[in-house]
């Protein structure tokens, strides 16, 4: 996948990271919440190295996605939710 293609699937996966995580997953959908983060992490590690215009905000994402790792893995919803949210309102699929 290119890196656009890539920005667009994580900023997707993101949004739904607003809603679902860590528990809020409906039924008749087949992805957990682990194999949510898990995809996540793994667009994130693909991203990553590409970027180049926007490879000042490297370190501020990574804080945010390891903010809501760990606050959706000790059960604090909200504030997972909201560190996504920051995340997603910077608009990554726009990032070079």
């Amino acid at each position: 996948m290119t890196l656009k293609e890539n920005l667009l699937s994580f900023s997707g996966s993101l949004s739904i990271a607003t809603t679902d995580a860590p528990d809020d997953y409906p039924e008749w959908r087949y992805i957990t919440y682990e194999m949510h983060m898990a995809d996540l992490k793994e667009l994130w590690s693909k991203i990553r190295p590409e970027l180049t215009k926007d490879a000042h905000r490297i370190d501020f994402i990574d804080k945010k996605l390891q903010e809501a790792f760990a606050a959706f893995d000790a059960g604090e919803k909200k504030k997972g939710r909201d560190a996504v949210w920051e995340l997603y309102n910077l608009k990554i699929e726009n990032f070079h």
